[in-house]
């Protein structure tokens, strides 16, 4: 059985899609450092984006200026053709999964799962999604320790 790619609705051609994320020639420097070199990226919406490459490559750096944590030297970030690139990172409308798990540990796991939604006023609670859910999604965290690896990836993937 086939999987489509993109959904009936989506134009059948890619590029007729509006363009999510745009970095114009961004650069970040540190004194003599360059961590990061005239970097030019379209990445559309709906489209699945991967970043690879070696440590110290500047994949994080790239994702630190998207949200607003890092300012560039030089260059533009755009969010759906509006430039942010001074825009602090509470006024964009981006998220950020850490690498680290970050999860809360006086919270239960679907109140991580949950938060960002909380926090913008998408739900009032949490359990206006998740009610009569798998009873994991209301245990208490109670510290990395009882969650498996995977498990933490899941979280973090649906925050």
């Amino acid at each position: 059985m086939a999987i489509p790619t993109q959904s009936p609705d989506s134009p059948s051609d890619p590029s007729a899609q509006a363009i999510a994320v745009r970095l114009e020639s961004v650069e970040k420097r540190y004194g003599d450092v360059v961590a990061v070199d005239g970097v030019d990226l379209d990445v559309r919406d709906g489209e699945f984006f991967s970043m690879l490459g070696p440590s110290g490559s500047g994949k994080t750096t790239v994702l630190r200026m998207i949200a607003g944590f890092e300012l560039p030297t030089a260059g533009r970030v755009l969010l759906h053709g509006a430039d942010v690139t001074e825009v602090p990172p509470c006024d964009r409308d981006v998220n950020t999964v850490f690498q680290d798990y970050a999860l809360f540990p006086h919270m239960s796991v679907g109140d991580n799962v949950g938060y960002g939604l909380v926090v913008r006023k998408v739900v009032r609670h949490v359990d206006d999604l998740v009610q009569g859910g798998p009873p994991e999604l209301h245990a208490q965290v109670d510290g990395l320790h009882h969650l498996a690896q995977g498990e933490r990836r899941c979280d973090r993937l649906l925050r």
